[in-house]
């Protein structure tokens, strides 16, 4: 358990750097963008021998520009702030929805996505007690995979189903084996966190069976002081 710990937290240290790198960058790209939109808009007073006579659409255009920059911006700032709050408890309930769609967004952000659609299908409100953070990662981790490897239509569908024995994460339109979404880190990362997975092949549907409770050997073995 100790080795498969190791790679456990040194896949959760990735996790944390990879999204920390894409929502930066991004962050970074819209920075430049407002900077040099109040450039231009700034050069445009600066060289108008009278401000009075500038042209009302194009400034509405640049300030209307701006606007937009600074509420993706703030978008990201928040996807980075609720990605921060994944680690503020190690275990505790959550709705599922909420991490499922930050990890969506996250991972929207890396430029081999742009190609393929990842559409979450609304719910209702599907709780579990579990590690959200690690959780997070077991879902990156999948959609990685299947970004990889969507299938012709080139979208990937994420939906959540209370079932009886807990919750079931699906995600279809992909197209691979089933050994690249069953085993290594995929498969240690539900271990760890008491999940069932399986891989339908005739429907190209990836499924994660998470209990409504994260087993208690798992709690001891992810944490012994729980």
């Amino acid at each position: 358990m100790d080795r498969d710990f190791g790679i456990l937290c040194a896949g959760g240290f990735s996790f944390f750097g990879i999204s920390n790198r894409l929502i930066s960058h991004k962050l970074r790209n819209k920075l430049a963008i407002i900077s040099e939109t109040s450039g231009l808009l700034n050069d445009l007073v600066q060289l108008s021998p009278d401000v009075t006579k500038l042209e009302p659409g194009k400034l509405r255009s640049l300030t209307e520009s701006i606007a937009e920059e600074v509420a993706r911006a703030n978008a990201l700032v928040g996807h980075m702030n609720a990605f921060a709050h994944s680690v503020d408890k190690f275990f505790m309930d959550v709705d599922i929805r909420d991490i499922l769609r930050l990890v969506i967004a996250i991972a929207q952000l890396d430029t081999y996505a742009e190609n393929t659609k990842l559409r979450f299908v609304e719910t209702e409100a599907c709780m579990a007690y579990t590690s959200p953070f690690f959780l997070g990662n077991l879902f990156y981790e999948v959609i990685t995979l299947s970004l990889s490897t969507a299938g012709p239509q080139g979208e990937i569908r994420v939906s959540v189903h209370p079932e009886s024995d807990g919750l079931r994460i699906s995600f279809s339109g992909i197209a691979a084996d089933e050994p690249k979404f069953t085993t290594g880190k995929v498969a240690l990362v539900a271990n760890a966190l008491s999940a069932k997975i399986s891989f339908n092949t005739s429907s190209s549907e990836f499924n994660i069976i998470l209990p409504r409770r994260i087993g208690e050997s798992a709690l001891q073995n992810l944490s012994p002081d729980e």
